[in-house]
């Protein structure tokens, strides 16, 4: 049994996996140490560990638990090293593969071992990355966008007399309350964002198969226009496949 563990910069995502399926899984705030100890101890059945993170801190400590409930450090595998060969490449000169975020590289790697075709790939969570990658697994780059919740939370920052905004969309655009008009606004204008980046790199690279993912992506998946397939789980799908590739 593999233990995925996706430390990100809202949440964390913990999926339990049985060689290739998927059997359970477990979401909890990434600052929440209470939370993400109790997960960990609700899947005592894990004889392996895979950590794709990009809070470095959090992945100490969750390490240092991981070893205090008896896991062996022997057991436990993060991204760290980028050497293994996942037909992912960098083509283009001076590009450091290590600088890509743990999360980016293994959403390449799912993208590429899940679909072998030339796609985008855009995951929606704190931040919202958009990522070009070949069918022969050349990664071609990225652009990234502040989060529809990280904008929404700037928002009730930077004007403490608004009330609280739902996170969902409203049955019209044009709305007549403050709440519902913001509530659309956020709703429907980030879906719009999106689609409208989808189109704009389209422009710009040609053909491409898109792929949503990331915990926003379960929120606007149904309403956006420019996605051709959504898969939830593409980063816990990516960690285990990089898990084989280390472990074989």
């Amino acid at each position: 049994m593999l233990l995925a563990i996706d430390i990100g910069n809202s949440n964390i995502v913990m999926g339990l996996f049985h060689e290739d399926d998927l059997i359970a899984q477990k979401r909890v705030l990434t600052y929440a140490s209470s939370q993400w100890r109790a997960a960990i101890q609700g899947f005592p059945q894990a004889q392996d560990i895979m950590i794709v993170s990009v809070v470095p801190q959090v992945e100490r400590e969750l390490r240092e638990y991981l070893l205090e409930v008896g896991f062996s450090a022997s057991r436990i595998f993060t991204t760290d090293d980028r050497s293994f060969e996942t037909g992912v490449y960098f083509a283009q000169e001076g590009v450091n593969p290590a600088e890509l975020g743990a999360d980016l590289y293994v959403n390449a790697i799912a993208n590429h071992h899940l679909l072998k075709k030339k796609c985008l790939s855009v995951d929606l969570g704190t931040a919202s990355k958009f990522c070009v990658l070949e069918a022969d697994g050349c990664y071609r780059g990225t652009t990234i966008v502040p989060g529809m919740r990280l904008a929404l939370d700037a928002l009730i920052e930077k004007a403490p007399l608004l009330p609280l905004i739902p996170f969902e969309p409203t049955a019209k655009v044009i709305n007549t309350t403050t709440v519902a008009c913001l509530q659309s606004g956020i709703f429907y204008g980030y879906c719009a964002l999106v689609d409208g980046m989808i189109k704009r790199i389209k422009k710009e690279q040609g053909n491409l198969y898109v792929v949503l993912t990331g915990g926003i992506g379960a929120a606007l998946h149904e309403y956006l226009c420019e996605i051709d397939q959504y898969i939830p789980n593409l980063t816990l799908q990516g960690a285990r496949i990089l898990y084989t590739i280390i472990a074989q």
